[in-house]
This record gives structure tokens, C-alpha cells and sequence, in this order.
């Protein structure tokens, strides 16, 4: 069995610059009575394995458990995107659900599931995981069990006491998001497959964000890395949108989960479908904010 390697500096080549005093969150650094840079022991178990202390430090003196200079760390590259070139980057993008009959390779795929790994984390990144369903046959066998989850939303929502549950064990936030927005499109039929898909929009791939269900800050890392996700696929001249329906489905249905091959103590919270766009926009559209407040 290995020993876990424990958080420590070297001061045989620590200069003492206390910069990774001044950047770690936690405050589990410090000075001790020989002057030197250490870990405090009684608060080294708070370490959060973010790696600022190991980023920041010039000699590369310290040590943190399960990460290490060579394996999880790159010297910076040149910052070369200022703010007039990023902002025209994100007007360019937009949600695509028109996708070309053009499969994506694994290489372009693993670009995007790369870039996640830069991704900022709420806590424990490690819990999360991702499937990814690079094949269109495969989309489809899940569709039927799609649209008849879909199709079950409209007969909840006009059930008095399947609202008061949903409502009660969801949350308003989740029972609005379906009273008024699913419900009025399902109920007109948007999602029926004789339509064509209307769920996935014929995209050759889909990613899966999922986790334990209980596993900390798994929602929030998972909204994260989606729009990390989103951003690298416009990057790469592919579309991409991401998609509630699925993970909602795939969390009442077995047949779906199955399908998707998602464990059953896994919560799926969000997916992206990816392809590369059927068709060239010719202008964005600028949201408004609804409230901004100042407080100087």
C-alpha cells in the first residue's frame, strides 16, 4: 500500500518569499520558531489540493499531497487574448441546434474534455464524471424514452398532487423551470419524434455531467465545466448547447440511464450536444440584465 505522501516544503531551497502564505485560502502556512516556511499541522487537513501555493512558489520547494510539478502543472502560457478579442469570441457564439451529418473524432473530442482540466472547482473536481456518447445510434435507442418522459411532464403538471410533490421535493426553482417552460412546449408537441428530434437536434455527440449524489458541489462544478465545454467546442469550429432535458430524464427513467450507461447512485445534472453547425449566423443578440445594483 502506498503512504500518503504528506504536504511538505524543502527548505533546502524554500527562499522564504511567503508567497504561498499570502495565496493559500486556508491559511494552513506559516512561520514557525526556526523561521521557517511550514504547514501548520492542525490545519493541514483543510488543505483543498487547489495547488495555489505550488503555482506561486519560484523554487518549486513544496510539496502537496497527490499533485506534483510534473504531472499537474505547466508554466504559464502567454496571456495573448485581451478584452476587445474575447468579447468578440463569445459574441461569435451562440447555441447551435442545427447540426451538420458529420461526426466528430475522438481527438477533437478529448480537446474539449482537455480544457476542463483548467477548469476553476468548488470543491472535490475529482467526483465528477463525464460521459460522453460520440455516437449518433446510440442518441437515438435513448429519444423514445426521451420524449415519453416528456410526454409524462404534461400529465404531472395538470395533476394537482404530482405538482405539490415535484414542487415540494424539487424545489420552486425546479417546478417553475417545468410549469413554464417544458410544460407549454411539450404540450404542444415540440418534442414528439414525428417531428424529427427536437431533443438532441440530430447532434452526432452528447456529454454527460454526473456525480454521487451526494458528492460535494457536484452541481455547481458540473454547470462549470459544461461552459468550459461550450466555449472549447466554438473554439474548434464545432456548436454546441447545453441541454437540461436529458440528465432530467435520465434521472427518472432506467431505460435511459441504462442506455447512457449511468451508474444508479449517480445524479446527472447537466449534458452538451456537439456537432458541427448546419448553418452560419449572421449577427448575435445581446441579452439585457435585469437588474444591475451599485454599491460603492
Amino acid at each position: 500500500m502506498n503512504k500518503k505522501m504528506e504536504n511538505k516544503i524543502n527548505q533546502e531551497i524554500c527562499n522564504k518569499c511567503k508567497l504561498c502564505i499570502e495565496v493559500c485560502p486556508c491559511n494552513i502556512i506559516g512561520i514557525n520558531t526556526k523561521n521557517e516556511v511550514y504547514f501548520i499541522p492542525e490545519r493541514k487537513s483543510i488543505c483543498l489540493n487547489c495547488g495555489q501555493c505550488m503555482s506561486v512558489c519560484n523554487t518549486k520547494a513544496i510539496t502537496i499531497n497527490g499533485l506534483s510539478y510534473d504531472n499537474d502543472f505547466i508554466d504559464l502560457p502567454k496571456n495573448n487574448i485581451d478584452y476587445k478579442n474575447f468579447i468578440d469570441f463569445l459574441a461569435n457564439r451562440r447555441s447551435i441546434r442545427n447540426f451538420k451529418n458529420k461526426p466528430i473524432s475522438n481527438e477533437i473530442i478529448n480537446q474539449i474534455l482537455d480544457s476542463i482540466s483548467y477548469a476553476p472547482y468548488g470543491a472535490k473536481p475529482k467526483k465528477i464524471n463525464i460521459t460522453v456518447i460520440n455516437n449518433r445510434k446510440i442518441i437515438e435507442t435513448a429519444l423514445p424514452y426521451i420524449a415519453k418522459f416528456l410526454d409524462d411532464i404534461i400529465k404531472w403538471v395538470e395533476n394537482p398532487i404530482a405538482s405539490f410533490i415535484i414542487k415540494r421535493k424539487k424545489g420552486k426553482e425546479t417546478f417553475n423551470t417545468i410549469k413554464n417552460h417544458l410544460y407549454p412546449i411539450a404540450k404542444l408537441e415540440n418534442y414528439k419524434l414525428k417531428f424529427g428530434d427536437r431533443i438532441t437536434r440530430n447532434a452526432p455527440a452528447i456529454l454527460i455531467f454526473h456525480a454521487e449524489k451526494g458528492a460535494e458541489e457536484h452541481t455547481n462544478n458540473s454547470l462549470i465545466y459544461a461552459t468550459y465545454s461550450i466555449l472549447t467546442a466554438h473554439a474548434l469550429g464545432l456548436g454546441a448547447t447545453i441541454i437540461g432535458i436529458v440528465p432530467a430524464a435520465i434521472n427518472k427513467v432506467k431505460e435511459i440511464r441504462e442506455v447512457f450507461q449511468i451508474p444508479e447512485e449517480n445524479e446527472a445534472i447537466i449534458s452538451v450536444i456537439i456537432g458541427y453547425p448546419k448553418y452560419k449566423y449572421k449577427r448575435s443578440i445581446k441579452r439585457s440584465i435585469q437588474k444591475i445594483n451599485w454599491i460603492e
